[in-house]
C-alpha cells in the first residue's frame, strides 16, 4: 500500500487514499499466511521426492537439482530453509 501511495502521489506530500484500506480485510492476511505455508509444504514435498528419486544426490545429470530444473546452490539453499535432512535419502 505504501508503494502504491508513493507511485500515485502527485505532490511532495505522502497520502493514502481511504478506499485502499477497505480492500485490506482481516481474513486476507490469514489467507496469505495459509497460501505461504501451503506453498512451502508443496515445495518441500517436491524436493523430497526429487531427492528420493536421485537417491540423495544433488548435482549431476541424475541429481535432484537437474530433476527440479534448479541450480545446485539454489536447491541447497531451499533444503536448508525448509529443514530437509537430505542424507536420509541416500542409499548406502
Amino acid at each position: 500500500m505504501i508503494e502504491r501511495a508513493v507511485i500515485l502521489s502527485d505532490t511532495e506530500t505522502f497520502s493514502v487514499n481511504a478506499s485502499w484500506l477497505a480492500s485490506l480485510t482481516p481474513g486476507s492476511a490469514s489467507k496469505a499466511l495459509t497460501l505461504a505455508s501451503d506453498l512451502a509444504r508443496r515445495e518441500k514435498t517436491m524436493i523430497e521426492n526429487a531427492l528420493r528419486e536421485a537417491q540423495g544426490k544433488l548435482s549431476g545429470p541424475a541429481g535432484a537439482a537437474a530433476k527440479l530444473g534448479l541450480p545446485r546452490q539454489t536447491l541447497e539453499s531451499k533444503i536448508k530453509k525448509l529443514g530437509i535432512k537430505r542424507y536420509r535419502f541416500k542409499i548406502s
